[in-house]
């Protein structure tokens, strides 16, 4: 499955570089349509960025806030191994890689966790987040994150 997403994501990438060679070949020989198609050509430009990195946005979410980091969606594994699509907002993996190591008692580690549990079930009320570890700070899945950490 998962080389079957990596597969679908190259020729994703793929496309979007096609039709940008598309537009530049379009740009050199309709130069009326100059603007238009560097519009079209940085909109493809940031496409192709998003899909690179895996960025992503609820453009309901960001519509509603304004902020693309409270919109920001991100693919983790659930408890089970499913992957899951879910509005991540601040807590993601992407922009804080956090271990046990980040976190000097067990109840800290405990509270961040519960913070993003509660922000991700906010934004994602169909989800049982209790099968989530965005951080991956819960290895045995059992709600309790880090518990090699001292109590405080």
């Amino acid at each position: 499955m998962l080389s079957k997403l990596r597969n679908s994501k190259k020729h994703r990438m793929g496309a979007i570089i096609a039709l940008m060679l598309i537009v530049v070949a379009c740009m050199l020989f309709f130069k009326k349509g100059l603007v238009a198609f560097t519009v079209i050509l940085v909109l493809l430009a940031i496409a192709l960025g998003l899909d690179g990195f895996d960025y992503d946005a609820d453009l309901g979410k960001l519509w509603e806030t304004g902020s693309y980091s409270e919109s920001r969606v991100e693919t983790v594994k659930d408890a089970d191994g499913n992957s899951v699509r879910v509005i991540t907002g601040v807590c993601n993996s992407g922009d804080f890689d956090l271990n046990c190591d980040n976190f000097a008692t067990q109840d800290e580690a405990q509270a961040k966790y519960q913070e993003c549990a509660d922000e991700v079930a906010a934004n994602n009320p169909w989800i049982d987040t209790s099968k989530l570890d965005i951080y991956g700070l819960d290895g045995n899945n059992n709600g309790i994150v880090c518990e090699a950490l001292p109590a405080s």
